[in-house]
């Protein structure tokens, strides 16, 4: 049979250096598959990394019946663990997420600006931030995910659009009252689900991004839409492969 295999829905992919990556929302875990083409054969759309320079190939290199063995092994472990399925009703192709490059940084600080925070948004932080710390703490990652993304199916729906300028105020004073709250230092996932949390209070509806990297491997999420990145620098975040974006 040729490609007779999808990934799960709970399932997401990229491409991030020479590997490809799993996401699995399930189980809230990451999986690297090297080399990149192990599966293209076995798994419809199977992302392939770019080419590297042809070398000769020591013989302990070369293909041997092994890689077969090798390859079926892993087939198997990620059936058992419904990371694969055969149905294309349930499954789909382990096509990566297609989204735009981060460009521009929402918005920008100005020293000599104090910025305009008031006690209405004060509030709406708190709420927002209770939201956030109460689900990622008591709720799975796969249910975290898929509310944040009927909300923004909801806003799809309603063709609410994108008003950058005003988002901008709401951003700038989101983060002048965040310290009050919490730090974002290695706090991507509350940090960004707050901000999207708070965002929504005000019916601005942005995506929420997670990427990876590899050499040595680092995830990471932030909010974007188009190219503008509300919680984090486009210099930094270019640095990721998004694998999912909500």
């Amino acid at each position: 049979m040729s490609e007779p295999y999808f990934l799960s829905p709970h399932v997401h992919v990229c491409i991030a250096g020479k590997q490809v990556i799993l996401l699995d929302l399930k189980r809230d875990k990451y999986l690297a598959v090297v080399p990149a083409h192990r599966l293209a054969r076995w798994v419809r759309g199977w992302p392939v990394a770019p080419p590297e320079p042809i070398a000769p190939l020591a013989p302990e290199d070369a293909q041997s019946s092994n890689d077969a063995g090798r390859e079926s092994g892993l087939l198997s472990k990620m059936i058992s663990q419904g990371l694969l399925v055969t149905d294309p009703r349930v499954g789909k192709e382990a096509a990566p997420v297609v989204a735009e490059r981060a460009g521009t940084a929402l918005m920008e600080f100005d020293m000599n600006t104090r910025p305009r925070a008031s006690l209405a948004h004060f509030w709406r932080l708190l709420a927002a931030y209770t939201a956030a710390k109460s689900a990622l703490k008591f709720r799975p990652i796969r249910s975290v995910v898929r509310f944040a993304q009927a909300r923004n199916e909801r806003a799809q729906a309603s063709a609410i659009e994108m008003d950058f300028g005003r988002a901008r105020d709401l951003v700038t004073a989101f983060m002048h009252l965040r310290p009050l709250f919490f730090t974002a230092r290695q706090a991507c996932l509350l940090d960004s689900l707050t901000l999207l949390n708070f965002l929504a209070g005000y019916r601005v509806f942005p995506k929420w991004f997670f990427g990876v990297k590899t050499d040595p491997f680092y995830a990471h999420c932030w909010v974007q839409q188009g190219g503008f990145v509300f919680n984090d620098t486009p210099d930094y975040v270019r640095g990721f492969s998004p694998i999912l974006v909500v």
